[in-house]
Parts: structure tokens; C-alpha cells; sequence
């Protein structure tokens, strides 16, 4: 059985900059809140910028993590409906997702 865990923020936001092909890596002690940050990145291994060329704006960066994060909720939602619907409590659903 696939195990569907909620994803945070910081999660997200990775799996959005990973999804960018020019992306090299990145060690970031915060998240990304804007343009500039995005623009400041550094890739550990060169001390170079975390990009190949220009990077992607941050509105775009946003737009992926949210879409990301919703996706996760959406199949969290479906699966609990899908045990409901089966005839399972909330209490028994909630010990099926833990694994």
C-alpha cells in the first residue's frame, strides 16, 4: 500500500525547484520568499549560482509548490473517501494512513 503523508511548505517548494531543468541545487538555511532570493541562490558543490542561465520568476516557482501542495491534499482526500465509502471510521482511517 502507498503510503500518502502530508507534505509541508518546505517540501513542496523543493520538489517545485527541482521541477525547473536549469536547477542545479541548492543549500537554502531559509525558504525562497521572493524574486531576489531566487536570484541569490548558491549551488554548494561550485560556489556558483544554483541556475544554468536565467531562473524562473518567482510567481512561477509559487504557482508549481501550490499546485504541488494541492495535489498532495487531493490524493490524501481521495484515498479517506475511498475508505469511507467502504465503511471504515474516521478513527480506523486515520490509524491506516499512519502506515
Amino acid at each position: 500500500m502507498r503510503k500518502f503523508i502530508p507534505i509541508n511548505e518546505s517540501q513542496a517548494l523543493m520538489r517545485s525547484l527541482k521541477s525547473f531543468d536549469n536547477y542545479r541545487g541548492a543549500i537554502m538555511p531559509e525558504n525562497p520568499k521572493c524574486q531576489k532570493d531566487i536570484n541569490e541562490l548558491v549551488n554548494p558543490i561550485d560556489g556558483k549560482s544554483a541556475w544554468v542561465g536565467e531562473p524562473p520568476l518567482w510567481e512561477e516557482i509559487a504557482m508549481m509548490r501550490d499546485k504541488i501542495l494541492d495535489e498532495n491534499r487531493e490524493l490524501i482526500d481521495t484515498k479517506k473517501s475511498a475508505y469511507r465509502k467502504i465503511g471504515m471510521t474516521e478513527k480506523e482511517i486515520d490509524v491506516l494512513m499512519e502506515f
